[in-house]
């Protein structure tokens, strides 16, 4: 047992180390006669997940998020529809969560030096790994990123958060309690009612300061993370 009030680290991928990237988002906008400010895509993920949250959706529903996400783009109210089909055509694209996020580098490494293991447990299409290389974030084993220690993906794996199953996968590849386990993630619906069903101690990624309406620890970025671990 370490020092900390956990074991192991669990992170989810997207919203925690990568977002939407940005450049594909604004070419897909211009194709369809849309001009959209970059700057704006940043709060349009988080106000997306939000959305996703207030609704209860389930896993791979992206009806809500797309609405969101383009209203908070600023675009004109008949502007809407066209941009929300937009996204839904960029949205089967694995390239395009390969953003690495502000704090992704730094923050990482600084969960590493901790010395506990940290695992991934994202809900993907069996790419998260290619693309966490790819973007540089990080890896299984030696690589240009932060080394992890596994990284678990609901395609490949067969189940998706909120399922708690996803995360005993990942407490079994470390052979951890869930007690001793810490959560990560963006998504109050998968990542918190996830991890909180599994008995892991959930975490959300709330950088706009908007989510008051949880009952979880609430992080601004990965740099808060590790205060969270002290015992």
């Amino acid at each position: 047992m370490s020092g900390y009030r956990f074991d192991v680290i669990f992170l989810d991928a997207g919203g925690v180390l990568v977002s939407p990237h940005p450049g594909l988002i604004v070419e897909r906008f211009a194709a369809a006669g849309l001009a959209v400010d970059p700057a704006l895509l940043f709060e349009a993920h988080y106000r997306g997940v939000h959305a996703i949250d207030d609704a209860q959706a389930a896993p791979e529903e992206f009806a809500d998020y797309h609405e969101a996400y383009v209203r908070a783009c600023e675009l004109a109210d008949h502007e809407l529809g066209d941009a929300v089909l937009a996204l839904q055509g960029l949205w089967g694209q694995s390239a395009l969560w390969s953003q690495p996020l502000p704090w992704a580098a730094e923050g990482l490494a600084a969960l590493a030096a901790t010395g506990l293991p940290i695992v991934i447990v994202s809900n993907a299409d069996g790419t998260v790994a290619e693309l966490l290389a790819e973007a540089g974030v990080c890896q299984v084993g030696d690589g240009p990123g932060v080394p992890v220690a596994h990284i678990v993906d609901s395609t490949v794996v067969g189940v998706a958060k909120p399922d708690p199953r996803i995360f005993e996968i990942a407490l079994d590849l470390v052979g951890i309690a869930p007690e001793r386990a810490i959560h990560v993630g963006d998504a109050y619906q998968y990542d918190v009612r996830g991890a909180r069903a599994a008995g892991v101690h959930p975490v959300l990624v709330d950088p706009l300061g908007i989510r008051t309406d949880v009952d979880c620890d609430r992080v601004a970025s990965l740099h808060e993370v590790v205060a969270l671990l002290d015992a």
